[in-house]
């Protein structure tokens, strides 16, 4: 059993009407899909997600991949 875990601080660039410029989720799921693009022969047996942050610091996304 193997484990790769992805993490990104959730803190996207705003505009200057402070909307965001860039995806929600900070290019996180185009760096997993690379990732699992290059994995050709793996088997996934469980992904799990935590976030943690709070009001006076940026979100922080865990994503976690177990495999064989």
């Amino acid at each position: 059993m193997k484990i790769k875990v992805f993490t990104k601080v959730l803190k996207p660039k705003l505009n200057f009407w402070m909307k965001p410029i860039e995806q929600p989720d900070c290019g996180l799921q185009d760096e997993i899909n690379l990732w699992l693009s290059t994995q050709t022969s793996i088997e996934i047996t469980e992904i799990k997600q935590t976030q943690s942050g709070g009001s006076f610091m940026p979100a922080m996304l865990n994503i976690t991949i177990w495999y064989q």
